[in-house]
């Protein structure tokens, strides 16, 4: 079982390994058609496409998250009110 700070760590690679799986065989499907040999091609190119999206992902997933920390508020204790209430 993954404690919460290990589960945080273990996201950017687990995303990244899947997207980079995805777009990297929807590229080469698309340049190399699914002909002999695609399967070579779709490997090499997911290696590249994994070592870019790594470190972009390790600096911009905080980067994201705190940008969107900042625009999310919470509306204080005060004023927030229940579904039907009045006033």
């Amino acid at each position: 079982m993954l404690t919460p700070r290990q589960a945080q760590f273990a996201f950017v690679p687990s995303m990244v390994t899947v997207m980079s799986a995805t777009i990297s065989f929807a590229m080469s499907a698309f340049h190399h058609g699914f002909e002999p040999g695609l399967l070579q091609v779709w490997l090499n190119n997911w290696g590249l496409a994994f070592a870019v999206a790594l470190p972009v992902a390790w600096i911009t997933v905080p980067l994201v998250r705190g940008g969107l920390a900042r625009l999310t508020g919470v509306a204080p204790a005060a004023s927030a009110r229940s579904l039907g209430e009045l006033g």
